[in-house]
């Protein structure tokens, strides 16, 4: 287990959402902390704001893909909402007292998730949106 390490090939080729990610990476690697995968209330706290600043992020990627007309938004959009309600179901058992999960697994499940959605996905829409740019400028 290791924390995610930003590379050159997570850029979007947009310096705000660039800077997005790294804020995710930064907060997830929280979780990477043994003292604080321990403590069931820094681990709430650590989803909290994860939850903040992906509704935050979310948002502003999903305006830029309906502004440029993203074929996949919907399915785009439907990862992020996923996420969102796994990371929130995460929580809200930290918050109840009774998690089955541990800091560790949530740290793998977010490291995982965010590494594979940001290479995948997001370099993917960063791919159309700098094509649909130059297209743009050149017409």
């Amino acid at each position: 287990m290791e924390p995610i390490q930003w590379s050159r090939w997570m850029s979007v080729g947009n310096d705000a959402l660039d800077e997005d990610h790294r804020v995710l990476i930064a907060i997830v690697n929280k979780l990477y902390d043994d003292t604080n995968r321990q403590d069931p209330a820094l681990i709430e706290a650590i989803l909290d704001e994860l939850i903040a600043y992906t509704r935050h992020h979310f948002a502003e990627e999903e305006a830029q893909m309906e502004q440029l007309n993203y074929p996949t938004f919907a399915a785009h959009k439907a990862l992020h909402d996923r996420l969102t309600r796994q990371v929130e179901s995460y929580r809200d058992e930290f918050r109840a007292g009774g998690s089955r999960i541990s800091g560790e697994e949530v740290f793998l499940f977010c490291s995982d998730w965010l590494g594979k959605h940001i290479l995948k996905e997001d370099t993917r829409f960063g791919e159309y949106a700098g094509t649909g740019a130059e297209m743009a400028a050149a017409g």
